[in-house]
Formats: C-alpha cells, sequence, structure tokens
C-alpha cells in the first residue's frame, strides 16, 4: 500500500517526508485553511513539498462549473508535472474530470461516499478516486464494506483508490488487508503507524546489554 500524509502543516510534515516512507502529500481547501495556508500560497507549498521528498502533491480544484474547474485543473497541472488534481465527484466535477483525462491530465475524483461514483470516476478516466471512510462510517454507513465494494468495482480499470479520512493506524492494516491500493493519513495517524510497545521494550533491553558487550569487545 501507498502511504500519503494529508496536511500542509511544514512543521508536520517535514519530518514524516525525511522518512522515505510516503508516496506524497494530499491537501484540500479546509487542510489548507487549517494551516494557514491561503490560495495563492499554493504555488510555494507544492514547491516546498517536492523538495522535501514528496514524490507527488494532489491540489484540489475550488470552482464550481465544468468549464471553470477544467480551467483550473490546467493551471494546476502547470504547477509542476507531479501534481494531479483533485475535482469534487459532482456532475460538473466528473464532466471536468473527463475533459482532463483525455487532454492527459491525472487526476482524482475526490469526497467519494458510495460505488454509484467509483463507477462514474472509472467512466471519467479519473487516474485515482478518494473515498472517505471515516466521514462515510460516521454517516451510519459501513465504511470499510463500502471501500472493499469501490475496490471491487475499480478491478480491471485504471482507476485506483486512495483512501482518505482514515481515522487511525488499525483502518490503515484493513484497508491494505482489503486491497485498497493507496491512503492518505493525517500527521497524527501516521505518527500512530511507529508505535509499538514492544518493539520499544526490545529496543530497551538491547540498549541495556550494550555497555557489557562493548567491555567483552574492548577486554
Amino acid at each position: 500500500m501507498d502511504l500519503y500524509l494529508d496536511t500542509a502543516d511544514r512543521a508536520e510534515l517535514e519530518p514524516l517526508l525525511a522518512t522515505g516512507l510516503f508516496r506524497g502529500v494530499t491537501t484540500n481547501p479546509l487542510i489548507l485553511a487549517r494551516s494557514g495556508v491561503r490560495l495563492d500560497e499554493v504555488p510555494d507549498l507544492v514547491a516546498w513539498l517536492f523538495v522535501h521528498g514528496a514524490g507527488e502533491v494532489f491540489v484540489q480544484t475550488t470552482t464550481e462549473s465544468a468549464d471553470a474547474i477544467e480551467a483550473e485543473g490546467h493551471r494546476l497541472r502547470g504547477l509542476d508535472p507531479r501534481v494531479v488534481v483533485k475535482v469534487p465527484a459532482t456532475r460538473e466535477g466528473l464532466t471536468a474530470v473527463r475533459r482532463l483525462s483525455d487532454a492527459g491530465v491525472p487526476t482524482l475524483v475526490t469526497a467519494v461516499h458510495n460505488p454509484r461514483q467509483a463507477i462514474l470516476a472509472a467512466s471519467a478516466g479519473a487516474s485515482w478516486i478518494a473515498p472517505y471512510l471515516g466521514r462515510v462510517s460516521e454517516a451510519g454507513r459501513d465504511g470499510l464494506q463500502a471501500v472493499a465494494q469501490m475496490v471491487r468495482v475499480l478491478a480491471g480499470t485504471s482507476t485506483r483508490t486512495l483512501v482518505a479520512s482514515v481515522r487511525s493506524a488499525e483502518d490503515t492494516v484493513r484497508l491494505a488487508t482489503d486491497g485498497a491500493e493507496a491512503a492518505t493519513l493525517s500527521g497524527a495517524v501516521a505518527r500512530e503507524l511507529f508505535v509499538e510497545p514492544l518493539t520499544d521494550a526490545a529496543v530497551a533491553q538491547f540498549s541495556e546489554c550494550l555497555p557489557s558487550l562493548g567491555a567483552r569487545v574492548g577486554g
């Protein structure tokens, strides 16, 4: 499973990107606002992300009509060839995705909540869909089951699944088990992946042995 980071906070991103374990970064208007990034600062953020190790950056359109989304998508793609254009799963958005895909612009259909939208995204030629796992579950549906169904629906197509709104490290494991190709994680969930008390205890035992081992080698 490919892992991405779902934040625009540079202080949070820098140490995680430095591990080399995260494929890239996803953003949306809400994430940008939470991190204090204005729309006119997005080009600078994108450049910074690539310098600090992101291999791919997803940037979302902010307009509503198909024509405006298409034009904005081309502008975002013009920032860097490693930018993927995110577009909400509305009728206008999917219409724009079809046009962008035909023009060779990689796209991600975001805010996906049911398998019908996954089918439409594949028909539009989207490179990715982003199901909102947590939000689907919080709406009273079985989010993991819905994502698993989307993965099956997209099998044999060129559209991949990048799951967003992931609430825990355990959800990440379940997603990988169910065949999701990628997930994008908040900084908190990403850090949670590294936590294992049994490993910490084993490392502490190793460290306790080092002084006596050093004495034997020196002697």
